[in-house]
């Protein structure tokens, strides 16, 4: 039996605002992603069943959202073949990097093709949207703009940050509900009607869960601090808590990277570059 082997690339939030609380509790957003030069890897092996393991052992089996997404794909389709799947996890978990909705999206991409579906780009999103919010980004396939509860996208035309990027993750998760759920503290919709908020034209790193991320966790503030001293812009990805740092230099990023390692803000860093393309369509060309 033949092994692939793809990449679940980190993506970034390059902006989030938070368009309106909804009286059913979601949110709608106006934010932007770009993927990252960082993955997880995912190798799939024909099987008989589905089968889920990762190199983090706590997320192995029926729980994990590849398990979940493809086990529904597999019952829409009527699909009797099956998947063994090994996760080997690089990304840190609740970390706004999307690591879990990445895999998700890679796991699809793979299955789409072994399993000869034969579905589009948007025919998978339109799969994959009630199964988290992050996976339509991954499944788009480049850089882009996403509104409504992060369905309805469209490319990122403008180009991305140049230079390179720092991911620094500080030790500790978030929970992206708990981070929306102190925003809603400030944020209420009255009886009946929704809660839309008035924004100004969106700016590169201005990410409005950030200061409730910061409530919640003061790790991130602390990192963000240290970050901004040396770095052209400096803010947190999506719900965090990893926070995104841009250099003109290679060297200037890894002579923070170790200053935060040092001082023990921040256990696991990346240095690299922004992608406008998900690299595991590289693979599948095929789909349109």
């Amino acid at each position: 039996m033949t092994t692939q082997i793809l990449p679940a690339p980190a993506k970034v939030n390059l902006f989030l605002r938070v368009t309106a609380l909804l009286t059913n509790g979601y949110h709608t957003l106006d934010t932007a992603f770009a993927f990252v030069d960082v993955a997880d890897h995912l190798h799939f092996t024909p099987a008989d069943r589905l089968h889920i393991t990762c190199s983090r052992p706590h997320l192995n089996g029926e729980d994990n959202l590849v398990h979940q997404l493809l086990q529904a794909v597999r019952e829409k389709f009527r699909i009797r073949q099956g998947l063994e799947i090994f996760i080997d996890k690089q990304l840190p978990e609740q970390a706004g990097l999307g690591g879990g909705s990445s895999d998700a999206a890679t796991a699809l991409i793979a299955a789409n093709r072994i399993w000869g579906l034969g579905l589009t780009r948007q025919q998978m999103i339109a799969l994959s949207t009630p199964f988290g919010a992050d996976i339509p980004c991954f499944l788009y396939g480049q850089a882009s703009r996403a509104q409504g509860i992060g369905e309805q996208l469209q490319p990122w035309d403008s180009p991305l940050p140049s230079g390179f990027v720092l991911l620094a993750y500080p030790g500790t998760g978030l929970s992206t509900n708990a981070v929306f759920s102190h925003l809603d503290t400030t944020l209420t919709p009255s009886k009946g009607a929704d809660s839309v908020r008035a924004l100004s034209e969106p700016t590169i790193g201005c990410n409005d869960l950030q200061a409730h991320a910061c409530a919640l966790l003061p790790a991130v503030s602390t990192l963000l601090t240290a970050m901004q001293q040396g770095a052209k812009h400096a803010w947190m990805s999506g719900s965090g808590s990893c926070c995104v740092a841009l250099f003109d230099q290679r060297a200037s990023a890894e002579t923070m990277a170790a200053r935060l390692q040092h001082d023990g803000l921040a256990p696991w860093v990346h240095i690299g570059r922004l992608l406008a393309q998900h690299p595991a369509f590289d693979s599948y060309n095929d789909v349109a």
